[in-house]
């Protein structure tokens, strides 16, 4: 019994950190967010709900944000899904049972993003435990790497990078384990690529299956990872294909002029039709895009700079005081296998992080939280650093090793929740004053909602939610008026949205 409560404290500890962790995340989410919050959080959450809730099969799964009617009676379906359908599709279908009930509705899809952020983790976890590292430094990079605030801030916000990001992790996972070893089986390396292609903002899918076959110590392998470019793009060429053609049907207009096509235009800056001119400075290198991408990578790299400062730190402590490593049991030496992936998959990630940040400029620097492909990388040099920082801070203590990795993983938990209930994420917990009022808006809403016939339009009215124009393609099942209505028109009211509480 003594034994097996001991492998269970050195074994599967990792499992229990695990579950109370998941459990603070479903458990911390609020029933109703604070929508009259600013920033992207609501606007890009209700827009893209809009699109999955219109994932139907009647139009063979292309979601749309709104359907729009104008005086003349013809229809115009507003902004196509960009993206492969699959994720859209999914999301629609889960939450589907939810769908009568706005407020219902937007809980579940954030606990269902909830979902794929700690999926995205243990995805992580393994791919750092298949690298070789620690029990311990594998948990407490992640834990620190992950407490990240913008990371917090959009874990259940409802979008398609995030699917990516867990797919890209399976995609690297897939290439340690089967693609790395002596005796590589490509099959799951080219069904990782094509699963990671179709599951949301592949963009960086499609870096990485570039960047990977450029790696040293590949011979043999790099004829099979060449093939997999093909794989992603066509794979994402096909989809994306797939969307267009949808797209110019229902509306009938030219493969060209469809929204996904300008869309693509716009985020690759061979286009800036649709960008206002303070925008397109924006996208400029020498204008506001480099101080907007530095600044905006430094969100997610807080973590790993903070670690790197007290390496430094400790080092310059140790230097002065001409400290020796702590005594102690000596770590086994790695195999040079392992130190070999770990140097493939840290130049691939980072190569990956670079590539992405210049080719997706346009993307990034209007959305912060799509910076989260970074993650791979700097969870990696996370975990590098603590390699080398937990040894020397023990001498620098003058501590145990195994004392200060159990305290640095106590820590990166901690650091975590503090986060996650006091730092930005926590701006979206609604006072009393303002969730009462929000639960009678979404209240009157589902009663408005039972008894409104889904034919008769609603005008259209970009500011009935603050801050969220597509939040009525999203809350409402009716068709939306675009104009002035003509003199005989019936139209349905909704309930207005309250006034911000004082």
């Amino acid at each position: 019994m003594h034994r097996r409560l001991q492998a269970l404290r050195t074994r599967h500890w990792p499992i229990g950190i695990a579950m109370v962790l998941a459990a603070v995340l479903v458990l911390s989410e609020p029933a109703i967010v604070d929508f009259f919050q600013k920033g992207h959080f609501n606007w890009v959450s209700l827009h893209s709900l809009a699109i999955a809730r219109h994932s139907s099969l009647a139009n063979g799964g292309v979601g749309y944000s709104c359907k729009w009617l104008t005086s003349d009676g013809s229809t115009h379906l507003e902004y196509f899904n960009r993206y492969p359908i699959v994720f859209a599709v999914l999301s629609r279908w889960l939450l589907l049972p939810w769908a009568g009930d706005g407020a219902a509705w937007l809980y579940a899809a954030r606990q269902w993003m909830n979902v794929m952020f700690i999926a995205t983790a243990l995805v992580l976890w393994w791919w750092l435990r298949a690298l070789r590292f620690s029990r311990p430094v594998a948990m407490a990079s992640l834990l620190f790497t992950l407490s990240a605030p913008v990371v917090l801030q959009y874990r259940n916000m409802f979008h398609f990078d995030q699917p990516a990001l867990l797919a890209y992790g399976l995609l690297l996972l897939v290439v340690v384990r089967k693609v790395l070893p002596d005796q590589p089986d490509l099959r799951w390396y080219s069904a990782a690529l094509c699963l990671a292609a179709l599951s949301g903002r592949s963009a960086v899918v499609l870096i990485a299956s570039l960047v990977l076959p450029l790696q040293r110590g590949l011979a043999g392998r790099r004829r099979g990872l060449w093939l997999g470019v093909p794989i992603a793009f066509a794979t994402v060429g096909v989809a994306t294909a797939y969307n267009i053609v949808w797209e110019a049907r229902l509306n009938a207009v030219s493969w060209t002029s469809t929204t996904v096509v300008q869309s693509a235009l716009r985020r690759l800056g061979l286009s800036g039709n649709g960008f206002s001119e303070r925008a397109l400075e924006r996208t400029r290198w020498l204008g506001g895009a480099l101080p907007k991408l530095i600044a905006y990578s430094t969100e997610f790299m807080l973590p790993l700079l903070l670690v790197a400062a007290v390496l430094v730190l400790t080092r310059l402590v140790a230097r002065r005081r001409r400290l020796s490593p702590a005594a102690g049991p000596i770590p086994p030496a790695l195999p040079e296998q392992a130190l070999t992936f770990r140097r493939q998959m840290l130049w691939s990630t980072g190569g990956t992080a670079v590539l992405w940040v210049v080719l997706m400029k346009n993307l990034f620097v209007f959305h912060v939280y799509a910076g989260m492909v970074l993650l791979p990388f700097l969870l990696l040099c996370m975990a590098h650093t603590l390699e080398r920082l937990i040894p020397e801070l023990a001498a620098a203590l003058k501590r145990s090793e195994r004392r200060v990795t159990q305290c640095s993983v106590v820590l990166a938990g901690s650091v975590l929740v503090i986060v996650l209930l006091l730092g930005p994420s926590a701006q979206l917990r609604p006072v009393a004053a303002r969730r009462l009022v929000l639960q009678a808006f979404f209240s009157d809403l589902a009663a408005y909602r039972s008894g409104a016939d889904a034919g008769v339009p609603v005008q259209r009215n970009d500011q009935w939610f603050p801050r969220s124009p597509y939040a009525q393609c999203a809350l409402l099942d009716a068709p939306l008026l675009n104009g002035e209505p003509p003199a005989d028109a019936q139209l349905s009211r909704p309930p207005a949205f309250p006034a911000r509480p004082d």
